[in-house]
């Protein structure tokens, strides 16, 4: 849904009891959707399960880094995940083995992180309150500023940087903990769109939970959208926003929204 009035959470409406479509396909994102206070709550984990047990396809679409990712898809019950905002995807096979996917050519990867890195360099000189995230040593193809991880910037400052990066001709997306910063056209959604097309799924199909303007591109593309409850405190920042809002935050809003797919 886009916010044409800047009137924020009228126009996200209570989750209902049923949901208007099948899904087939759950796309979501994972900082302060899956988990919450920096952990993954014990509900959002059997969810993870009980969602897989229905067949439901679960699908994390993250900014966070390829390691991260790595990690991830060998430990959860699921066999694909979009990382580096949409830069790249991992899926499982049926024999275990993970397998790494990217949008880029590797010579094009190269060139933009040494862009990047340059103008990481002025960032921190011109906002000395944001460093590197903790991760940024395992990110391929893009960098990350903390935030909100183990830091806590203030969000009006966060904003204003993230404007300054725009401005210089980069991608750059706030979420709860970092803002990520990449060169070229993809985001989450194209990531997400890309890992479709491979396949048997159709985008009426799916539906995307997520809580912050890094999700946007998510919300623009599947209309057929949820925000945990903790997506409020953004929705003033954001042009496109869910269709649904969960009444619990983070990962027990995931816990929340599994529970309605599960009962079809």
């Amino acid at each position: 849904m886009k916010n044409e009035s800047s009137t924020d959470s009228e126009l996200v409406l209570p989750l209902p009891e049923r949901l208007p479509s099948k899904v087939k396909v759950l796309f979501t994102d994972v900082d302060d959707t899956l988990t919450w206070g920096g952990e993954l709550p014990a509900e959002t984990y059997s969810a993870l399960h009980q969602l897989r047990e229905a067949g439901i396809v679960v699908v994390p679409v993250t900014g966070g880094c390829a390691g991260w990712c790595d990690c991830l898809i060998k430990t959860w019950p699921i066999k694909t995940i979009i990382g580096e905002n949409g830069a790249l995807f991992l899926e499982k096979d049926d024999a275990g083995i993970v397998h790494t996917h990217y949008l880029k050519d590797e010579s094009q990867i190269k060139g933009d992180l040494v862009h990047l890195k340059r103008i990481g360099e002025t960032l921190q000189q011109k906002f000395p309150l944001i460093g590197y995230t903790q991760d940024q040593p395992f990110r391929l193809t893009d960098i990350a500023f903390d935030i909100g991880q183990t830091v806590s910037v203030p969000n009006e400052i966060a904003r204003v940087a993230t404007e300054w990066l725009v401005l210089k001709g980069l991608q750059a997306r706030q979420s709860s903990i970092h803002i990520n910063v990449w060169v070229g056209d993809h985001s989450k959604a194209t990531g997400a769109l890309e890992w479709l097309g491979r396949g048997d799924y159709d985008p009426s199909d799916c539906l995307f939970v997520g809580d912050s303007p890094n999700d946007e591109s998510m919300f623009e593309k599947f209309p057929n959208s949820v925000g945990v409850a903790n997506v409020e405190r953004f929705l003033k920042q954001m042009t496109y926003l869910p269709t649904f809002k969960t009444k619990s935050a983070g990962g027990y809003g995931f816990a929340e929204l599994a529970e309605v797919i599960v009962r079809g």
